[in-house]
């Protein structure tokens, strides 16, 4: 299947998963603020750093925990050992792609998910998450992307 832009879309199928893998070499660096940096990964996991914000992106939309556990864990433990959790408080956004030939999936199955695949990663128990944004949207390729950081500690004055 051949999408816009040159870029080649393969679909598998894996019993609850749905795959998509793009080959776009354009869609290489993740621009934020004016800086760009590069994606690690090169398989259906891939993540950035921007100083202590995380970027992950997975190419699979499921809301089956195990499954997403053991893709996220064994992308952390293998190719991106950067991250080692932390205490405090995190505000995570994921979004959900989904084509309109994939499965559709509630998105507060989808979030418990990711947060609980990303407990003991990112942070280390998803309580800590205090701020969460989770949004579907229809798109060329089913995908999760996902940013979590530490928020920003707020004293009592600042908070009137």
């Amino acid at each position: 299947m051949q999408a816009a832009a040159g870029c080649l879309i393969m679909v598998n199928f894996d019993s609850d998963v749905y795959h998509c893998r793009m080959t776009d070499q354009d869609d290489v660096a993740h621009r934020r603020g004016g800086l760009a940096h590069k994606w690690t990964g090169r398989g259906k996991v891939q993540a950035a750093m921007y100083g202590d914000e995380l970027n992950l992106r997975v190419d699979a939309l499921t809301t089956q925990t195990r499954r997403f556990k053991a893709l996220i864990g064994d992308f952390f433990r293998l190719e991106f050992k950067r991250v080692r959790p932390k205490y405090g408080p995190y505000e995570v956004v994921i979004e959900i792609q989904r084509t309109e030939h994939s499965p559709v999936h509630d998105v507060d199955n989808v979030a418990k998910a990711v947060l609980d695949a990303l407990t003991g990663v990112v942070f280390h128990d998803d309580s800590q998450v205090e701020k969460l944004l989770v949004t579907k949207t229809v798109g060329e390729r089913a995908r999760i992307s996902v940013t979590a950081r530490p928020m920003a500690r707020q004293e009592v004055g600042e908070l009137a």
